[in-house]
């Protein structure tokens, strides 16, 4: 029995992983020289530029797991502050106690106190849901964004100032392009106290974990899958070398990715490939004295206080292998509408706009503004799915209905599964259910 899979994004790479210690004999095919896709990691002039994700969670207990198997050690950061942007002012916006929320003087205290009711309310009432796994969620909470949800339930500040900037900082849109049972299958899990969501780095950085599990099978790097093809109850994976012949496959690319290289296959794949919607972003960094920043780990930006930058975080808190000749690194989101205006432009006026907004906000890296220089950028067309309540349905009657039709199986963060333990969990579950039919 020979499977290939396609992709070695986190996703690919767990599943692949799966299926190797069974036994199975497993190929995976990935397009770039490098492997882990949004946890990846370039290096130059003595710094260390994490392209998409830039740190890990205590509460990642599934890639934390893998980690330890691979021998990857991870480092809990020293205790950082996060703070929200808000008329001129970053102010403490850490939510890791119930007390914490009294401590968040950019919300007025109506809102505070508001914002405690909601957070024992759904921890009472949603104890169950699962952020990494959002099907699980009922039917009657995937039916209204959360947006409009969190309006009516917890306030305007709160909607604005928390919701929306958390949304727009760890997922690259706003909360009108999420569903409620997303939102509220976080926020579930961040106020239950048996996770700790804790900022964790790898030592390596972010491209340890992948290459680790990429060094254990058979990757083919930069080999481009150019056709898919159904063959006779096999599949042909056609590439640049050669067509070899496989029994199963996984396609753990990006959906777009995944379309183009499709050729015939079940429609309920296709179908799903082609309805997911991913938001957009831009990974921009700039060089700057490693304290300019404080103890301060998360500078969050709501869309209501400013249009292009969604959050910028302080690398230098990772520890001193993220330091350099007493510089450190500031790594800057974009809101997804400045992101898909700028997608187009050269390097240069990216580094432009960004770096003037960026002054504006933080009169820390103002006072020291000749020492910010451009460093390095990333464009993200695909950055990370919308979980809008089309979305969550769709995959939910797919998974149900679809998955292994054919021999073809799905994974990645748009099954579902948000960010890096999501994906990873999603590359899980298709290996399971690959060997559950092979048994």
């Amino acid at each position: 029995m020979r499977v290939a899979v396609i992709g070695a994004g986190i996703a690919g790479l767990t599943c692949a992983f799966e299926l190797h210690k069974a036994g199975v004999d497993v190929e995976m095919f990935e397009r770039d020289p490098t492997v882990g896709g949004r946890m990846n990691t370039r290096t130059k002039d003595g710094l260390a530029f994490d392209v998409g994700a830039n740190f890990l969670i205590r509460a990642y207990r599934g890639v934390n797991a893998l980690a330890d198997e691979m021998g990857v050690e991870l480092h809990r950061a020293s205790p950082v502050a996060h703070r929200v942007y808000r008329d001129g002012v970053f102010h403490l916006m850490n939510f890791t106690s119930i007390r914490d929320i009294f401590r968040m003087d950019g919300l007025n205290l109506l809102s505070r106190f508001r914002f405690l009711a909601f957070a024992v309310k759904v921890r009472t009432a949603h104890a169950h849901l699962d952020f990494f796994d959002l099907g699980i969620a009922s039917e009657d909470l995937n039916r209204e964004d959360a947006y409009s949800y969190a309006v009516r339930e917890a306030g305007q500040e709160f909607a604005d100032y928390i919701l929306d900037s958390f949304n727009s900082c760890m997922m690259f849109s706003r909360s009108t392009d999420t569903s409620a049972a997303a939102f509220l299958s976080l926020f579930s899990m961040m106020a239950d106290p048996a996770f700790d969501f804790s900022v964790m780095h790898a030592v390596g950085d972010m491209r340890a974990i992948p290459e680790a599990l990429a060094a254990r099978m058979t990757v083919h790097r930069g080999c481009p899958v150019l056709a898919l093809e159904p063959r006779g109850g096999s599949w042909r994976v056609v590439t640049a070398a050669g067509s070899p012949a496989f029994d199963r496959v996984v396609m753990a690319a990006t959906p777009l990715a995944g379309l183009e290289m499709l050729k015939g296959g079940p429609e309920p794949h296709r179908a799903l490939l082609a309805q997911t919607r991913y938001a957009s972003t831009i990974n921009v960094s700039f060089r700057a004295p490693m304290e300019a920043l404080g103890r301060t780990h998360c500078f969050y930006v709501p869309w209501v206080e400013n249009r292009i930058i969604s959050e910028f975080t302080n690398e230098s808190l990772k520890g001193e292998h993220t330091t350099h000749e007493g510089t450190s690194l500031v790594n800057v989101g974009l809101h997804e509408e400045a992101a898909l205006r700028l997608l187009g432009e050269d390097d240069a006026r990216i580094f432009e706009v960004v770096r003037g907004e960026l002054l504006g906000l933080s009169a820390s890296l103002r006072g020291v503004a000749d020492r910010v220089q451009p460093y390095d950028l990333q464009r993200w067309p695909e950055a990370i799915p919308k979980y809008d309540c089309g979305q969550i349905a769709r995959v939910k009657a797919f998974l149900r209905d679809g998955q292994g039709s054919k021999g073809l199986y799905l994974c990645g963060d748009y099954m579902n599964a948000p960010w890096i333990e999501g994906a990873s969990r999603s590359g899980q579950k298709a290996a399971k259910q690959l060997l559950r039919s092979l048994a």
